[in-house]
């Protein structure tokens, strides 16, 4: 993949886990914006319902380049390591490569 291209990373933390999976996913955006010219996008979702919601994540990376420098950087990997160690999600992240077919954004 050498253009652009959108992942989605659905997370599934458990009950009453949520609130500190987005404050990990909030401080890896910060160091996603500073570090990561070729990540493009780095959206975080939170499902509204549940003491379990599911948080799903909308990102676009400039090339493939770029999701395997997101891959292997530091702050990847320390917070993969602190979702395991502090037990917060219930199975493993699933991950979906995606490409437009159709649609519209918003002129807003």
């Amino acid at each position: 993949m050498s253009a652009p291209f959108d992942v989605i990373a659905i997370i599934k933390p458990k009950a009453g886990s949520a609130d500190r999976v987005v404050e990990l996913l909030r401080t890896a955006a910060d160091s996603v914006k500073e570090k990561e010219p070729g990540t493009l996008k780095y959206q975080i979702n939170l499902e509204t319902k549940g003491d379990a919601p599911c948080i799903v994540m909308l990102e676009t990376y400039k090339d493939m380049a770029a999701l395997q420098a997101h891959g292997s950087s530091e702050h990847y990997k320390e917070l993969s390591q602190t979702l395991k160690k502090e037990e917060l999600v219930s199975e493993p992240m699933q991950v979906l490569f995606t490409k437009d077919v159709g649609g519209f954004v918003s002129k807003l």
